[in-house]
């Protein structure tokens, strides 16, 4: 399991950047209006690449988003190798959720720009809509983060177990507390089972863990770096 700590480092310092970004790529695009009418300004905004703005401003979230990859890859338990061509193609798909992310948040701040414009609303009012957008709020985004590193780290492991022999084990790691989903802890629960077990009951814990912000993972049995507390799972699961 890539280790939380950084990854929670990480995600933070990349969300405060996105934050950043909004508030000035939000200022920036008010002060084009000076002293153009309303609808002068829907027609120069209109033919802005508010995408291409937000994507450069980003420009150290992605990098560091990017860079973050070869440190959790660092404290993955390997037990089988990786092709660099494989790592690299995930860590590329991976980017693509977070670029993804950046131009939604373009379309949003464009459209919640506008409104501001047409109604005469200040600039803080609008930042406080696009952040009201759910996705774009600080949880929310760090969220995003969290959960896509956390992603990337199941399918680098997942590739290695698909090499392993079929009678090798695996146990389902992290902590156990109260905060730990009843599926996550139910996993923890099972001890050393095999991949064509988890594939038969529970396969999409292989990438997703137990949802979004899971702390959680599949990985060999022999791993000792991690937490594996069956007994701790099991009695905070008799407690609810």
């Amino acid at each position: 399991m890539s280790d939380q700590n950084f990854i929670e480092q990480n995600s933070d310092k990349i969300t405060q950047i996105l934050l950043e970004v909004q508030e000035k790529a939000i200022a920036e695009v008010y002060a084009l209006q000076s002293n153009l009418s309303a609808e002068e300004f829907i027609r120069l905004i209109e033919g802005l690449d508010i995408k291409g703005i937000i994507r450069s401003k980003s420009a150290n979230a992605i990098n560091i988003f990017q860079a973050s990859h070869t440190g959790m890859l660092e404290s993955i338990e390997g037990f089988a190798t990786v092709a660099e061509e494989t790592i690299q193609t995930l860590i590329n798909y991976n980017a693509e959720t977070l670029l993804s992310q950046l131009d939604n948040m373009a379309q949003i701040i464009k459209k919640e720009v506008v409104k501001g414009i047409i109604s005469g609303t200040p600039i803080e009012t609008v930042l406080k809509a696009v952040r009201g957008q759910g996705s774009l709020s600080q949880p929310q985004l760090q969220t995003l983060i969290n959960t896509a590193m956390n992603e990337y780290s199941r399918s680098v492991t997942k590739v290695m177990m698909d090499k392993m022999p079929i009678e090798t084990k695996y146990i389902y790691i992290g902590p156990a507390d109260s905060e730990t989903r009843d599926e996550c802890l139910f996993y923890i629960s099972e001890g050393e089972v095999t991949l064509a077990h988890i594939e038969e009951n529970y396969g999409a814990s292989l990438s997703d863990g137990g949802g979004y912000n899971c702390r959680h993972k599949w990985e060999i049995s022999t791993q000792k770096k991690f937490d594996h507390n069956p007994k701790k799972a099991e009695q905070l699961m008799a407690d609810k």
